[in-house]
Order: structure tokens, then C-alpha cells, then sequence
């Protein structure tokens, strides 16, 4: 893979990819439901008020 390959890939993910905080993992589940995206991944940072960084994705025709 060239890096310029490697560049419009790491495009083409940013541009997919959303992240949101949020109170409990639940509402991680609950905000993926809501807008249609796919929850890849919950970062706690135990962080007060709001500990949880959700991180989705639009689903692909894939």
C-alpha cells in the first residue's frame, strides 16, 4: 500500500467516523440507535460529568 493510498483511506475513515460523550454506556447504545450509526467503541475516561466518549460509524453497502 502506498502512502498515498494509505492517506485517502484515513480520509475516507475520518469522514465516517462521529464520536459524542455521554453519561453511561446506555446512552452510547441508546444515541447508535437513535441517529442509525454503528457503535464501534465506549472509552471511559472517568471524566465528570460526562465520563463516556462514544465513538460510531455510518454502516457501509460493504
Amino acid at each position: 500500500m502506498t502512502s498515498r493510498d494509505l492517506k485517502e483511506n484515513l480520509t475516507r475513515l475520518r469522514k465516517q467516523s462521529y464520536w459524542q460523550v455521554a453519561a453511561s454506556e446506555e446512552y452510547c447504545r441508546r444515541i447508535a440507535k437513535k441517529t442509525g450509526r454503528r457503535l464501534v467503541e465506549i472509552i471511559d475516561t472517568e471524566d465528570e460529568p460526562l465520563p463516556i466518549v462514544c465513538i460510531f460509524e455510518d454502516y457501509t453497502d460493504d
